[in-house]
């Protein structure tokens, strides 16, 4: 039996903790607050699961503290996926941590951790070399709570929008140079660029946004975002993700697509109708990454590098 603590009493930490009580191979010590944080992080569970922001640098203390107590860690943080895109002295520092102590650290999702990387490496197993890789996302995210929700950019007028995400206060969905790079290390590519571009989709009617807020006409109700990774001065790998608070309001429908090009021409698609919902998917995700990370190789690790997630029993 696993025993697992998991620090982060929000949305994704409470439902994943559901998810493993009824998983008799794992006993679940929490769901632990922010005020909590030591009796998580220092409990000694086989696994930590931190599942708090977004930036690797908000929980960089927090990994070292669990893995100081010799807990395997996975971490929702969407930076997490590649830390070394971010920080690369800070994931040295970790990975050598972890290595010392023979535990391992993933940051593991579904966007990052499933979508953007380990399925196009999957498929990019059964492609001819030197493929062109696409990626369409197209996400209802009326799930999130208001935190999240003002973080990927919601209820802004474009102004504001604009001038907000030069200060780093509107991110729109985080990880796609993490994911990209996680394809490109793993196949042995160089990036040389990654450009980017987040641009609000702005609603022509008011929505109601039940317990959080209210989006008015005028204001951003989606993100339209485009990541474009360069090798050798070309395209070769775009992702892009659409995510709005009411899909259906304006005629979309939830779609993931990855997109396979060779010599200009596309090679294959693969298209999953619905596509992956945030909350559904990330929950499972986690839920379902224990024993992948305690069959992980010591030191940090990427999704590249693991086993497939799924779950253990019915």
């Amino acid at each position: 039996m696993a025993t697992v603590a998991i620090y982060g009493a929000g949305q994704l930490g409470s439902t994943v903790a559901e998810i493993l009580k009824d998983v008799p191979q794992h006993k679940v010590i929490g769901v632990f607050g922010r005020s909590e944080r030591s009796n998580a992080l220092t409990s000694g569970a086989d696994v930590v699961i931190i599942a708090t922001t977004t930036k690797f640098k908000d929980v960089a203390a927090d990994i070292q503290l669990a893995v100081e107590s010799g807990s395997h860690v996975l971490v929702s943080s969407e930076e997490c996926a590649y830390p070394w895109a971010v920080d690369k002295a800070l994931a040295d520092s970790l990975d050598s941590l972890a290595k010392s102590r023979q535990v391992s650290i993933a940051g593991t999702g579904v966007n990052p951790g499933l979508i953007f990387d380990s399925l196009v490496l999957t498929l990019l197993g059964a492609a001819p070399r030197g493929c062109t890789v696409a990626v369409r996302r197209t996400v209802n995210i009326s799930g999130f709570g208001g935190t999240v929700l003002r973080r990927l950019g919601m209820g802004f007028t474009p102004e504001v929008f604009a001038q907000r995400v030069k200060e780093e206060e509107i991110l729109g969905h985080a990880g796609f140079p993490q994911s990209m790079t996680v394809v490109a290390d793993a196949m042995g590519l160089t990036i040389d660029s990654i450009d980017k571009e987040l641009l609000p989709l702005i609603t022509d009617y008011e929505i109601d946004l039940p317990n959080r807020f209210v989006i008015a006409a005028g204001e951003s109700a989606g993100v339209n975002q485009t990541y474009t990774a360069k090798v050798n001065g070309k395209p070769w790998f775009v992702s892009h993700f659409y995510g709005h608070v009411d899909l259906a309001g304006i005629n979309k429908s939830a779609m993931d697509e990855i997109e396979l090009s060779l010599d200009g021409k596309v090679f294959q698609t693969i298209t999953l109708k619905p596509g992956i919902g945030s909350q559904v998917g990330s929950k499972n995700m986690v839920a379902n990454s224990i024993q992948r990370i305690l069959a992980a190789p010591d030191g940090w690790v990427t999704v590249a590098h693991m086993e497939p997630a799924f779950p253990e029993g019915l």
